[in-house]
């Protein structure tokens, strides 16, 4: 019994089927390599966006917001003592305030405490609560915040190492500059830059090291809530902002960005906003009738 081969027609067929198998196999393939490199690149533009307003909403999470305690003792201080001179003012339960009539003229001779004691409730020129150092360093920290730039005390302080001598506390400040990644040869693009001082006294707008944490932005703003504002605010300034600004830190601050990755019709746009919260912006307490509540 003979044998029989294959013909050269259907060796033909079955390699046109094999080749156009192979086409399908490859293409499938190649698609499926700039797919996942594709998708390897949003992920990491995504969390390079991501990891940066981490960074920042843990910064805003934690803004110090410290006030001159002593200063405000001294304060209080020489307002009892004035009490002793002009008389008192007294809030009753209910909130009525009681105002005694004006005491008769004391003679500061028949009581020690009132003798050199003026109006403004100093003893003389050499009373210490009464003079100002010039050395002294005012610790009262500050929020200044615009549509581009931030700039604060935070508590959002690492440490490399155990002993690093540190604060728990450093100045940090947010800004948009232009800049060129290495050995690009083209105008650049906008990126964002944090500053970092381990000194946070003195201007929070200055001092530091700057480092780039996002590059290729094409839209960055901040807007600021806080009570006393009907709505978002593209400022904040609590040295010589308005009633609603001056002295108090936000509620909260809205954060937007958008990147843009590439050009012409290869460029990739991510957009990304979030709130970050003030944890304890430490503000004065303020009543409804715009006044501060008497002390306890």
């Amino acid at each position: 019994m003979k044998s029989r081969g294959f013909t050269l027609l259907e060796l033909l067929i079955v390699m046109t089927i094999m080749g156009t198998l192979m086409v399908y196999t490859t293409t499938a393939i190649k698609q499926a390599l700039r797919s996942k490199v594709k998708i390897e690149t949003q992920v990491a533009d995504f969390s390079q966006i991501r990891d940066a307003l981490k960074i920042l909403e843990r910064d805003i999470n934690l803004a110090f917001h410290y006030s001159d305690i002593e200063l405000e003792l001294q304060k209080k201080i020489k307002d009892e003592r004035k009490k002793l001179i002009t008389g008192t003012t007294t809030t009753l339960p209910g909130g009525q305030v009681f105002q005694p009539p004006p005491p008769p003229p004391i003679d500061p001779n028949s009581n020690p405490a009132l003798q050199g004691l003026d109006e403004n409730g100093c003893y003389g020129n050499t009373d210490p609560l009464c003079i100002k150092s010039e050395s002294r360093v005012d610790p009262t920290t500050h929020f200044i915040g615009k549509e581009n730039s931030l700039a604060f005390v935070t508590m959002n302080a690492s440490r490399i190492r155990e002993d690093n001598p540190q604060a728990d506390f450093i100045k940090v400040g947010y800004s948009l500059r232009s800049c060129k990644k290495p050995g690009d040869q083209g105008k650049g693009s906008n990126c964002l830059l944090r500053r970092n001082s381990s000194i946070a006294e003195g201007d929070v707008t200055k001092g530091g090291e700057e480092i780039i944490l996002l590059q290729d932005i094409q839209e960055f703003k901040f807007r600021y809530l806080g009570k006393g504002k009907q709505d978002w605010a593209s400022d904040w300034n609590s040295i010589q902002g308005d009633a609603a600004t001056k002295d108090k830190f936000p509620e909260a601050v809205e954060i937007s960005v958008t990147v843009a990755h590439g050009e012409g019709e290869k460029v990739r746009k991510i957009s990304m906003q979030i709130v970050s919260a003030i944890r304890f912006s430490n503000n004065p307490i303020i009543k409804q009738d715009g006044t501060k509540p008497a002390q306890q």
